[in-house]
């Protein structure tokens, strides 16, 4: 019986030990590093951002402990950023943000099991250069006319590869209406403007880049009522062949000054007309009695400064500070007075160029209607989601929008405060 019994149980052994090598076998053996395959990408809206994709073909027998992609600028991937993505499904993926435009990135996908790392092959994405957009006036025409006192609607699209930010129009470069869309209407009334040349112009932006286009529009003179209307060569009693006494804002005059300031200005809606003379680095002179009539000086409350500006514009410079001089503003918890926002102040009456230079239109610091704040890093765009404390941003809100004056910043130049007309 005993030896029945052996017979029995070498044969048992050689059955466990064989399963006990076949695991080990399949474990050490038969497993292997997962497969991985590298996805495509898609680029986001606004091509700053991507998702990236990956997919695990084979586990390699075990268990899947990790996995996600390695990405940068080198093709080989050398010094590559690793993101590591929560293990719980086949497919993967994984957003990166912060991409810059012209520039190619490579990445990899890649898994982890306990025999080591599978990875796919290294794939590449290039962000588009961003394109401006494009605009065009669609109403009027260029060189139209209208007579002072009527209205004609102003109408402008854009387009852009990503999306159009705003549309911005300016007349005589004094900004009349901004709209967050890709089409503007805009209907202008012309019954308080002088008559003139008027120059029209529509900006779009992307947020990056610009596109403008200019037009000119002439308002005529209205015609007189027929009873007002004398004869050929006759006038009211009182009133020489050539009136030069009335100098004041607006007027489109002549007079022996013509000579010595042969250049007449825009008409610049209430703040008028002046002629002028080029004289070096971009700045003009004005007609001296054109000065005496309209430039005064003002002081500005809250800082205590002498400053020069169109008569018909103090008011707003006034109230504007007088809000600054009474307002507080809460930055990172701390209560902050606005006065203490103004580190340096330009302007006002500067006579010039636009930029200084005698080839663009006169800058409208020749009207004293317009004034820069904080000039030194404010020649830039002011984001208000990612610099809701900037201190340019906050004065606008807080006194010079209130007080009737339009911000620089939508054409990237926020430290320019400007008058609406």
């Amino acid at each position: 019986m005993q030896y029945i019994s052996n017979r029995i149980i070498i044969p048992l052994t050689l059955v466990v030990i064989s399963v006990v090598l076949l695991l080990v076998y399949q474990f050490a053996y038969a497993s292997s590093p997962p497969l991985v395959e590298t996805g495509e990408f898609s680029l986001h809206q606004n091509q700053n951002k991507a998702t990236l994709m990956g997919t695990i073909t084979d586990t390699g027998g075990q268990e899947i402990s990790q996995y996600g992609f390695i990405w940068g600028t080198s093709p080989d991937l050398e010094n590559g950023e690793t993101i590591t993505v929560p293990a719980n499904a086949e497919g993967f993926g994984t957003e990166i943000a912060d991409l810059q435009e012209g520039t190619t990135y490579y990445y990899q996908a890649f898994a982890v099991n306990n025999k080591g790392v599978g990875q796919g092959e290294i794939k590449s994405l290039t962000v588009p250069e961003n394109q401006p957009p494009t605009v065009a006036i669609t109403r009027p025409a260029d060189q139209a006319s209208v007579t002072q006192g009527g209205s004609i609607s102003i109408t402008a699209n854009a387009s852009d590869d990503q999306q159009v930010v705003s549309i911005i129009l300016e007349i005589n470069g004094s900004v009349c209406s901004e709209v967050q869309s890709e089409n503007l209407d805009f209907k202008w009334d012309t019954g308080k403007v002088k008559p003139g040349t008027y120059e029209i112009k529509v900006t779009a932006l992307d947020g990056k880049k610009t596109a403008e286009e200019v037009i000119s529009l002439e308002v005529k003179t209205k015609p007189e009522p027929l009873a007002q209307v004398t004869a050929v060569g006759t006038h009211p009693p009182g009133q020489a062949n050539l009136d030069t006494s009335s100098r004041g804002t607006g007027s489109n005059y002549t007079s022996a000054y013509d000579s010595k300031y042969p250049k007449l200005s825009k008409v610049n809606g209430y703040f008028g007309q002046f002629r002028y003379r080029d004289t070096y680095g971009g700045r003009i002179e004005i007609d001296p009695q054109w000065v005496k009539e309209n430039i005064v000086t003002i002081t500005l409350p809250g800082i205590n400064r002498q400053v020069q500006v169109h008569k018909d514009a103090a008011g707003a410079f006034i109230k504007a500070f007088t809000y600054i001089e009474n307002g507080s503003a809460t930055i990172n918890g701390k209560t902050v007075p606005l006065t203490s926002l103004i580190r340096t102040m330009d302007g006002t009456w500067v006579p010039r160029h636009i930029g200084w230079s005698a080839s663009r239109n006169l800058s409208n610091h020749s009207w004293g209607t317009a004034i820069d704040i904080n000039a030194s890093d404010h020649y830039r765009y002011v984001d208000p989601a990612k610099e809701p404390h900037d201190p340019n941003l906050i004065l606008w809100e807080k006194a010079f929008k209130p007080a009737g004056f339009s911000w620089g910043n939508s054409y990237s130049d926020a430290m320019h405060y400007e008058l609406l007309w």
